[in-house]
């Protein structure tokens, strides 16, 4: 059992709560049974397992760090038990989970994702808030979305809240970041893939707008939204009709609308 929170490998993983190490070593870490367990199905090569060693923690924590400990070994993942003082130290939250990963990056090119083909995406533009993007990564999937591209202000795809929100989905849908915009948006309009703009000014209602063939959906900043020279570049501005007394839904609520509202069109053609 590891019992030392200054242990070599509980370093390495802890430098992963900061960005920094995580750009050094292309690692992240994946808290808690779900997320691992995608990991795992999804043939994520992980680095390292830890899960809480017998009698170090009580609930359904534990239990999922031992359940998966079988699971990792049948993969060739290192499993390693750990005090509860150590997984205290490994975890992000304030109720630490029965099991952390040390898993590999997992987002690709962009150019890779786009020759991969598939007939729906998602474009995401300065989206800034972790569990808005936990929660498109979650619809993406749901939905059978071929790939989700990120831009480069959009927050870090491997930010802890991120992950956690993501509940597994981060290993099941492409990613690729760090895309530009306008690259992004003429590519996809070469490739005669319908630009469909999440906009709350958009004069026609999300569901009035045909989704049934290749398309992409976009979706900006959670305050102010798409920039008008996005906006410029699209097929189609759509909005999500709501009562006047509501306030507007968060990207996140919105992409999944939308997201579904393509899955609805394509079953009933």
């Amino acid at each position: 059992m590891i019992s030392s929170v200054h242990n070599p490998l509980v370093l390495r993983a802890r430098r992963l709560h900061k960005r920094s190490g995580r750009a050094r070593t292309a690692e992240f870490l994946v808290e808690g049974a779900h997320g691992i367990g995608e990991a795992l199905a999804a043939g994520t090569p992980l680095a390292a397992l830890f899960v809480l060693a017998a009698g170090e923690g009580e609930g359904e924590g534990a239990e999922a760090g031992a359940g998966l400990g079988e699971a990792a070994a049948a993969a060739g993942v290192p499993v390693h038990k750990v005090s509860a003082a150590v997984m205290a130290a490994l975890s992000a939250t304030e109720q630490p989970p029965g099991a952390v990963a040390i898993a590999p990056f997992v987002d690709v090119p962009a150019p890779t994702l786009l020759e991969d083909g598939g007939d729906l995406f998602v474009v995401l533009d300065q989206v800034r808030d972790p569990g808005n993007l936990g929660t498109v990564l979650r619809a993406a999937w749901a939905a059978g979305a071929a790939g989700v591209f990120l831009s480069g202000a959009t927050v870090d795809l491997y930010n802890a809240k991120v992950v956690r929100a993501s509940a597994g989905a981060l290993f099941r849908v492409p990613v690729a970041r760090e895309v530009a915009i306008p690259w992004i948006l003429a590519e996809l309009g070469a490739r005669k893939i319908r630009r469909i703009a999440a906009d709350p000014a958009g004069q026609v209602p999300y569901e009035a707008v045909p989704m049934v063939g290749p398309c992409a959906l976009v979706f900006g900043n959670e305050a102010w939204g798409l920039p008008p020279e996005v906006l410029a570049a699209v097929d189609d501005r759509a909005s999500i009709p709501m009562r006047a007394a509501a306030e507007s839904l968060n990207v996140g609520v919105s992409a999944a609308v939308f997201l579904f509202e393509a899955g609805r069109q394509r079953r009933e053609q």
